[in-house]
């Protein structure tokens, strides 16, 4: 199994969340809310082709290892990823267009900043527990 198209995969999440980061405000929202969209759009995008990876190669390759804790910690953080992707799919329905972002400017804001944080914490983990039995 490849690593670093793990870790390639995670850097292209970091960049869309980093753009989404610097127009975290309800003037930039309102200066740029069809980039915004677009990048929403590329975020979930990209973490969709990460799961799915992850869900058929990654996984499947931890929960088959003979360490019943490497397996156990597969099957968890399988089951999580299910929760955060949840989260995240409604909150791209919810401002995946422009006139959306518009209209919830402060909800946008303030959905963002915990979606994002429960990202970058997935992100992070993986790499500090997950990567490390690849």
């Amino acid at each position: 199994m490849n690593l670093s198209s793990y870790l390639e995969q995670h850097k292209s999440i970091r960049d869309e969340i980093n753009w989404i980061q610097s127009n975290l405000t309800t003037v930039k929202v309102e200066e740029h809310a069809e980039e915004i969209a677009l990048h929403i759009n590329q975020l979930s995008g990209k973490l969709k082709i990460h799961l799915m990876n992850e869900d058929k190669f990654l996984y499947p390759s931890l929960i088959a290892n003979p360490d019943m804790a490497i397996k156990q910690m597969a099957i968890d953080y399988q089951n999580e990823m299910g929760d955060l992707q949840e989260r995240f799919k409604s909150f791209k329905d919810k401002y995946n267009v422009k006139s959306k972002l518009l209209e919830k400017k402060e909800s946008f804001v303030e959905e963002a900043k915990v979606v994002i944080c429960a990202i970058e914490d997935r992100i992070l983990k993986e790499e500090k527990e997950i990567y490390l039995f690849i």
